[in-house]
């Protein structure tokens, strides 16, 4: 027994530095990121705010503007990763444009579709699991930009979140469909456990 526990703490020491275990844990990652819906990673989202709340408001004791400043600025990024990756659910899942297409470049119109949806869905998976596995230093370090102006990362950021919504919301009249097929793909995609 223990020789196992000596064994787990030589690992949790040297894990860093071994390939495999970074190769391992990218492909783990792909599969997971793969098999779940936006749902799960807006999910995500929610609890990095939730932490994100807890460290700017009891950690470090800051007034309710500063702290959902904070929130916003900690997840802008992954907002604006869902929020792509939302519109290119509509966008390249809407099976009725493709009705009409031979089933080779259906096939290859679904493998692009699934790779932009992997990238957003990676990232977030990514940073979460980051900030998980270095939860004391996350929780001690306050965002650099709090109290400064909004980078053009993050106008950027702001952007592509208008853009997403407003894209989505105009999709029944630039595809010419119905809305409710519409909502059928994004209930399909934020709904945990929708198949």
């Amino acid at each position: 027994m223990t020789k196992a526990i000596s064994s787990v703490r030589h690992f949790a020491h040297v894990h860093d530095d071994l390939p495999a275990f970074h190769a391992g844990y990218l492909v783990l990652t792909l599969l997971v990121a793969a098999l779940l819906n936006m749902g799960a990673f807006v999910m995500l989202i929610v609890i990095h705010m939730a932490l994100d709340f807890v460290k700017y408001r009891e950690y470090h004791h800051f007034t309710l503007k500063r702290t959902f400043e904070g929130m916003l600025r900690e997840s802008l990024v992954d907002i604006a990763l869902v929020s792509v990756g939302l519109l290119f659910a509509v966008y390249l899942k809407h099976t009725v444009g493709l009705a009409s297409l031979s089933g080779l470049l259906r096939a290859e119109v679904t493998l692009v579709s699934a790779a932009l949806l992997l990238v957003p869905k990676v990232t977030i998976l990514h940073d979460f699991l980051k900030i998980v596995s270095h939860l004391h230093h996350y929780i001690d370090q306050v965002h650099p930009r709090l109290h400064k102006g909004w980078s053009d990362l993050d106008h950027f950021c702001f952007f592509a979140i208008e853009f997403s919504f407003i894209l989505i919301a105009a999709s029944p009249f630039i595809m010419r469909t119905h809305p409710d097929s519409i909502l059928h793909i994004l209930s399909k995609e934020l709904i945990l456990f929708a198949f």
